[in-house]
């Protein structure tokens, strides 16, 4: 036959349980008066050079065909340099080359000169409305490079002549179409890699 009898909290136990919770609801009460740092999230990156899973996908199913492909495994890295750039171990040249993190899903530009001396100098003249100037690149890391990309951009969809300073003289540079628009397709696919078109 069942035993009809009910299990009940001593008083001790009910004590004991009070205790228990008002001490947990104060503690958590106390601590969140300390937190300055608020979780994100958002499930977004903050970062200027990340990129999405789809954005990756169509740069590597569409563009990266137009694009020569060299593994960086220690580094867990692909670097893309455009097809179509100029190549020459004798003048002067200005490429860019645009690199996938595999592991913190970034993309970065580098700029690759031709020689490589820094700084590099590159004056130009606006053949449109006469406006001139010079650009320095110092090198640096990958934010120095981008930020390079971004002001040499703008340049490079206007009609402007390019000259680099290499041996004491100024070099023409991106004369020609083709050279030219291996350069301009490369920070294109960039910027829209990383979301920031131009």
């Amino acid at each position: 036959m069942a035993s009809s009898s009910q299990n009940t909290f001593s008083p001790e136990m009910v004590r004991i349980l009070k205790i228990f919770g008002f001490g947990s609801i104060l503690f958590v009460f106390i601590l969140s008066f300390f937190n300055e740092r608020r979780a994100d999230n958002s499930g977004k990156d903050d970062s200027i050079l990340s990129i999405s899973v789809a954005d990756r996908i169509y740069f590597k199913n569409l563009r990266a065909s137009t694009y020569e492909m060299e593994g960086r495994k220690e580094a867990k890295m692909n670097m893309y340099r455009h097809g179509k750039r100029k190549i020459s171990e004798t003048e002067p040249h200005l490429n860019f080359a645009i690199l996938l993190n595999r592991i913190k899903d970034e993309a970065y530009i580098y700029t690759e000169p031709f020689p490589d001396e820094l700084p590099l100098k590159i004056k130009w003249k606006n053949l449109d409305n006469g406006e001139e100037g010079e650009l320095e690149f110092l090198g640096g890391d990958k934010i120095a490079h981008y930020r390079f990309a971004e002001e040499f951009y703008p340049l490079l969809a206007e009609n402007t002549y390019f000259e680099m300073w290499h041996e004491d003289s100024w070099h023409s540079i991106l004369a020609e179409d083709l050279e030219r628009d291996a350069v301009r397709v490369t920070l294109v696919d960039f910027f829209r890699l990383i979301n920031n078109p131009k």
